[in-house]
C-alpha cells in the first residue's frame, strides 16, 4: 500500500502526543504550580485526540485493505505483530517487578495479563486487539453498507455511546440515570472505542470536504473550549476534570474528527522525500510500548539526582519530555536494527524495518527506481 503523508505526520504527532499526556499527567493532578498547571493543560488539551486518531487511522486503513477479510492472514500476519510485542513489554514489566524483590505482584501481574495490562498506556492494545479480531467480519460488513447505513452506523455511537456519556457527565449524580441506558441496549462494544475504529474508515470515505477554513476553526474553537472547560471545570472542583478531554465525550469526538479531515485535506497528496518522517511513522508503535518504561525509568533517575518526584516547572517538564522523547525513538530504532529481536519489540520483521525505520533504512542511500 503506498505511503499516505498525512497518517505519518498524524501518526507521529500521535506518538509524541501520547508521551507528553503520560508525562503531564502528574502536574495536571496537582494544583500546587499554577504556571505549570496552566502549560500542561494547554498542551494535554491539543494532545488529547492522539489516542483517538490512532483508532481512526488503523479502521481507516485495515477497512479499505483486501487482505483484512483475509482470517489466515489476520491470524498469522495481523494479531502476532500487536499480540507478541505486547507480551515482550509486558514481561519486561513483570521481570523488573520480580527484580525488584517484588516477586508477589509480579506473579499477580502475570495472572491478571489476560484482563489487566502491566501498565496502563497498554490498554490501547487490549482494546486494539478485540477490534484486529472483528475486522474481518467488519471489512465484509463495511464493503456492504451504503452512505445512509454508514450515517446510521456512526449516528448510533455517537448518539448512544458518546451523547449519552457526554451529558451524564454533567448532570448532577440524581439525575444520572435519566441518562443511563438499560444493560440490554448497552451497545459499547470494545469499550465504545470501536466507534473511533468505523469513524476513521467512513471520514476516509468522504470525497468532498469541508473547506480548511472551516475545518481549522471548529479545531480551534474544539481546542479552546477544551482548554478553558478544563480549566473552569478542575479549578471548580479544585481536583482534574476531563469532562471536556475525555475520549468518550462529544467534544474529543469532534476534534479528532477535524484533524482527521483537515490533514486528509492539506496533506493528502503530497509525496514523502525525506526519510525522518518514515523512521518516527514506522517506530510509532514501537515507541508506544516502550514510553512507559522510558517514563518510570526517567521519574527514578530525576528524584535520584534532583531529590523530588518530577518536573516542577515548564522548563524542566520541556526537558523532560524532550529527554525521555528521544530514549524511546533511539531505543525503537536500535531494537528495530537487530535481525533477531525486531520482531518481538516492533512488530516488524527485519526486512520491513529496513526500508524505512532502523539504522539501515536511515544512512543507507536509496535504491532508485528503474
Amino acid at each position: 500500500m503506498k505511503r499516505r503523508y498525512d497518517y505519518d505526520v498524524l501518526r507521529v504527532c500521535s506518538m509524541f502526543g501520547v508521551i507528553y499526556l503520560h508525562i503531564a499527567s502528574g502536574a495536571l493532578r496537582s494544583l500546587n504550580y499554577p504556571v505549570l498547571w496552566n502549560v500542561s493543560n494547554i498542551f494535554a488539551c491539543i494532545a488529547t485526540p492522539a489516542v483517538p486518531l490512532f483508532f481512526m487511522m488503523s479502521g481507516a486503513l485495515l477497512l479499505q485493505e483486501e487482505k483484512t477479510a483475509d482470517l489466515k492472514y489476520l491470524f498469522q500476519k495481523r494479531i502476532p505483530k500487536v499480540l507478541l510485542p505486547l507480551l515482550t513489554y509486558s514481561f519486561i514489566f513483570l521481570l523488573y517487578s520480580a527484580i525488584r524483590n517484588n516477586t508477589a505482584g509480579a506473579l499477580e501481574g502475570l495472572y491478571r495479563l489476560l484482563n489487566t495490562p502491566v501498565s496502563v498506556p497498554y490498554w490501547f492494545l487490549y482494546a486494539l486487539i478485540p477490534m484486529y479480531l472483528l475486522s474481518p467480519m467488519l471489512k465484509k460488513m463495511c464493503d456492504g453498507l451504503s452512505d445512509a447505513h454508514w450515517r446510521y452506523m456512526i449516528s448510533l455511537w455517537i448518539f448512544l455511546t458518546l451523547g449519552l456519556y457526554t451529558v451524564r457527565s454533567f448532570v448532577p449524580p440524581q439525575y444520572e440515570l435519566i441518562v443511563t441506558e438499560h444493560w440490554t441496549l448497552n451497545i459499547n462494544m470494545v469499550g465504545g472505542y470501536l466507534g473511533y475504529f468505523l469513524l476513521g474508515a467512513y471520514l476516509e470515505r468522504w470525497e468532498t470536504l469541508p473547506s480548511r477554513k472551516t475545518l481549522a476553526t471548529v479545531v480551534g474553537f474544539m481546542l479552546l473550549l477544551s482548554i478553558v472547560g478544563t480549566r473552569w471545570d478542575t479549578y471548580s472542583r479544585m481536583y482534574y476534570s476531563d469532562r471536556f478531554t475525555n475520549y468518550l465525550t462529544c467534544f474529543t469526538m469532534v476534534l479528532a474528527s477535524a484533524i482527521f479531515l483537515l490533514a486528509k485535506s492539506c496533506l493528502r497528496e503530497k509525496e514523502e522525500t525525506g526519510k525522518i518522517l518514515p523512521l518516527l511513522s514506522g517506530i510509532s508503535f514501537a515507541v508506544y510500548l516502550i514510553h512507559p518504561l522510558a517514563i518510570g525509568l526517567g521519574e527514578k533517575l530525576w528524584t535520584y539526582f534532583t531529590g523530588t518526584l518530577g518536573p516542577g516547572t515548564i522548563l524542566q517538564q520541556a526537558f523532560f519530555f524532550l529527554a525521555v522523547s528521544l530514549f524511546c525513538v533511539l531505543a525503537a530504532v536500535i531494537l528495530a536494527s537487530i535481525p533477531g529481536i525486531c520482531y518481538l519489540f516492533t512488530g516488524q520483521n527485519y526486512h520491513s524495518a529496513s526500508k524505512s525505520c532502523n539504522l539501515k533504512a536511515l544512512f543507507l542511500p536509496r535504491k532508485k527506481p528503474r
